[in-house]
């Protein structure tokens, strides 16, 4: 399996966290480098950003979203089955690698024909309740309304097209987790999130 690491290039200290972070991870290890801040243009911007919307400036957030579009374009152009994205502030728990081929498990068993995304992070305190968890299930589709941070996500390459598909034809008119949501309240790809939750952004 592929890691995809959201990276801004003068964060070098995040740089050090990260690779620490997935020094026994047992794949390849890839980086999205192109297009910090300080990178982009009004022309990059309406390539991927939809005018007038919130992201339509030259900031961090706006960066950040197009890295994490051209991680799905990476997947894609590498034929990838899918990749575990990771920004690079992310924490992973103990028995990170273990907890998530058990999900990898799950989701070939039950999603390997749908477009999928899967949430990975605790940062924003969203959780499935205690009453609807099932003994030994890691994957539940995500509530309607409630959003988690892209600090890590498994996409597959079905989702991957979804996203790039969409971004190209109607623009990304907000942050980058609520835009997710918005795909999958549109019925275009189905957001997963693992329960227990396995890391979390180190920002937060």
């Amino acid at each position: 399996m592929t890691v995809l690491v959201i990276h801004a290039k003068h964060l070098t200290e995040r740089l050090q966290h990260i690779n620490q972070q997935l020094k026994d991870w047992p794949g390849e290890i890839a980086y999205i480098l192109d297009l910090d801040k300080d990178e982009l243009t009004p022309e990059i911007l309406a390539q991927y950003i939809k005018p007038g919307s919130e992201l339509d400036k030259i900031m961090g957030h706006t960066s950040c979203a197009i890295k994490h579009f051209l991680a799905s374009q990476y997947i894609i152009d590498h034929q990838l089955e899918g990749a575990l994205i990771l920004e690079d502030d992310i924490v992973l728990h103990p028995h990170f690698v273990r907890d998530f081929q058990k999900t990898m498990e799950e989701d070939q068993r039950n999603y390997s024909d749908r477009p999928v995304i899967i949430s990975y992070e605790d940062s924003s305190l969203q959780f499935i309740p205690r009453s609807q968890r099932v003994n030994g299930q890691w994957l539940y589709k995500a509530p309607k309304g409630r959003v988690r941070f892209t600090g890590a996500l498994y996409v597959n390459q079905k989702a991957a097209q979804v996203i790039i598909n969409d971004v190209k034809t109607n623009k990304c008119d907000r942050a980058i987790d609520h835009y997710q949501m918005k795909l999958y309240h549109s019925g275009l790809l189905d957001y997963l999130w693992c329960e227990p939750c396995i890391a979390t952004q180190g920002s937060f």
